[in-house]
């Protein structure tokens, strides 16, 4: 039997980033950090989705 492919960390993450977006606003639990392997694409990506995080506290 095959096992199932090995997961992606930085979509892992954002799934667990964007899941926040159900909680609410005023919910303080912090944004978790993303420890994986990064590049200036994950992190142009990850600030954006910080940004929109923080606009909807607000």
């Amino acid at each position: 039997m095959d096992s199932p492919p090995p997961g992606d960390p930085f979509k892992d993450h954002l799934l667990a980033v964007l899941s926040l977006v159900d909680a609410p606003p005023q919910a303080s639990t912090p944004i978790p950090r993303y420890q994986g392997p990064h590049d200036w694409q994950t992190d142009a990506i990850l600030r954006k989705v910080e940004d929109l995080l923080g606009r909807r506290k607000t």
